[in-house]
C-alpha cells in the first residue's frame, strides 16, 4: 500500500508566520538596542556635564556649574530620568506594536498575493494529472510567477495538441485498417459460402489488400521508432544518384503500368553518409507518390545535386512530377500521417496515407529537412536536403 503524502502547512500560512516572526524579532531587536543606546547616551551626557563640556553649562559661573553637577546626582533627578526612560520605552513598544500589526497585515496580503497564483497552478496541475487537459492559469503575480504560469499554459497547449493528434491518428489507423480487412473478410466469406470462386484475380486482390496492411503496419512501426528516437541507422558513404537509379529499376514494372517515365540526373558530388536502406525507403516513397499523381504519358524527374549551406556541404534530392499540384494551404500538411489533399483518390491510387510522414521522419533522423512546393509550370516538387557528413547531422525531432 502506497504511503500517503504527509499534509504540510500551506504556503500562505508559512509566509504569514514568517512575516509575523520577522516583524516581532525586528521590533524586539530595535527596542532593546534603542533602550540601551538611550541609557548610554544619557549617561554620556551627564558625564559631559560633570566635565564641563556642555556649552550652555560651561558658560555659567563656577558656583552654578557645581550646583548643577550636584543636582543631577539627587534622587529626584534620577527618578525623573528613570521616568523619562520608562515613557520612552512605552512609546517605543507602542510604536513597535503598531509597526508589527501593520507588518502582519501587509504580510498576510502579500502572502495571499503570492500564494493565490501558486494555488491556482496547483489546482491546474492536479487537473492535468487527472486527465483534464483543458487547464489554463492566469498570468498574475509578475516576474517568475508569471513565467511559470506562461510555461504551464504552453505545456498544457502542447499536451492538448498531442492528444488531438493521437486521437486523430487512432481514428485514421482504425479507418485505414477497416477497409482492407473488410475486403479480405468479405471475399473469404464469399468463397467459404461458395458464392465466389477463388480465381487468380480474386486471389490477387486479396494479396494486394494484405500487402497494403503489411505496409501500413511497417510505416506505423517506423513512425513510432523515429519519433521515439529509437530508429537505428547504419551510415556509410552512398552515391545518391546510384541509389535513386536502383530504386527506379526496382519499381520499373509498376512505373510502366502507369505509363510514366522517370529521369534521374546528378550534379556535382552526390555522395553522403546515410543509411542506404532508410534513404532508399525515402526515395521510393517520394517516387511512388510522384508516379501516382502524374498522368499517363507524363514524366517524373529526380535530381540530386551538391549544395552549400551554413554547416558545410549538403546534398539536395528533388523529385518533380506533372500532377495537379498541391493547394498552397496543404503544402505543410501533406507530411501529416493519413493526410490526403484528394481523399477520393487515396484508395484507388494505392496509397496508405503514411508515405510522406515516413519520409519526413526518416529525413529528420538523418539530420536533414524536407519540404513540398508547387512548380511554376504545374505539378509539385519535393525537396530533401541532407548533410553530406554524419558529424554534421544532429537529430531533429519531428514536430
Amino acid at each position: 500500500m502506497a504511503e500517503q503524502p504527509r499534509r504540510s502547512v500551506s504556503l500562505r500560512v508559512q509566509l504569514s508566520l514568517a512575516f509575523v516572526v520577522v516583524a516581532l524579532l525586528s521590533v524586539v531587536v530595535v527596542a532593546f538596542w534603542a533602550r540601551q543606546v538611550t541609557a548610554l547616551q544619557i549617561a554620556a551626557y551627564h558625564e559631559r556635564i560633570r566635565l564641563g563640556e556642555v556649552p550652555w553649562i560651561s558658560d555659567q559661573p563656577l558656583l552654578v556649574r557645581e550646583g548643577f553637577v550636584r543636582a543631577i546626582k539627587l534622587p529626584l533627578f534620577v527618578a525623573s530620568q528613570r521616568l523619562f526612560l520608562a515613557n520612552f520605552n512605552r512609546s517605543l513598544w507602542f510604536a513597535g506594536g503598531t509597526a508589527t500589526l501593520l507588518a502582519v497585515i501587509a504580510g498576510l496580503l502579500l502572502a495571499r498575493r503570492l500564494s493565490h497564483p501558486l494555488q491556482e497552478l496547483h489546482d491546474a496541475v492536479t487537473g492535468v494529472a487527472a486527465g483534464n487537459l483543458q487547464q489554463e492559469v492566469g498570468l498574475r503575480g509578475g516576474g517568475e510567477l508569471e513565467d511559470v504560469a506562461s510555461a504551464f499554459n504552453t505545456m498544457a497547449h502542447r499536451l492538448r495538441e498531442s492528444e488531438r493528434q493521437r486521437q486523430e491518428l487512432l481514428a485514421a489507423v482504425a479507418h485505414e485498417l477497416r477497409t482492407p480487412l473488410s475486403i479480405i473478410e468479405g471475399n473469404l466469406e464469399a468463397m467459404l459460402d461458395g458464392v465466389r470462386e477463388p480465381t487468380p484475380d480474386l486471389i490477387a486482390t486479396l494479396h494486394t489488400q494484405s500487402a497494403l496492411l503489411s505496409q501500413l503496419v511497417t510505416d506505423l512501426r517506423d513512425l513510432s521508432l523515429a519519433d521515439a528516437r529509437q530508429l537505428s541507422l547504419s551510415r556509410r558513404p552512398v552515391d545518391l544518384v546510384a541509389l535513386c537509379r536502383e530504386s527506379v529499376d526496382a519499381m520499373s514494372l509498376w512505373i510502366e503500368e502507369h505509363k510514366v517515365t522517370v529521369e534521374v540526373r546528378g550534379e556535382g558530388d552526390t555522395t553522403a553518409d546515410v543509411d542506404p536502406d532508410r534513404l532508399r525507403q525515402v526515395v521510393q516513397n517520394l517516387l511512388h507518390n510522384a508516379v501516382r499523381f502524374t498522368p499517363a504519358g507524363g514524366q517524373v524527374r529526380i535530381t540530386v545535386k551538391e549544395i552549400a549551406r551554413d554547416r558545410g556541404r549538403w546534398v539536395a534530392l528533388e523529385v518533380e512530377d506533372e500532377g495537379p499540384g498541391i493547394p498552397p494551404e496543404n503544402l505543410t500538411r501533406v507530411f501529416e500521417p493519413f493526410y490526403r489533399a484528394d481523399p477520393s483518390r487515396s484508395r484507388a491510387s494505392g496509397g496508405t496515407g503514411m508515405g510522406l510522414a515516413v519520409v519526413r521522419l526518416l529525413v529528420q533522423v538523418h539530420g536533414g529537412d524536407v519540404r513540398a512546393e508547387n512548380r511554376p509550370g504545374g505539378g509539385s516538387r519535393f525537396v530533401v536536403q541532407l548533410p553530406a557528413e554524419e558529424e554534421r547531422a544532429p537529430h531533429k525531432r519531428a514536430r
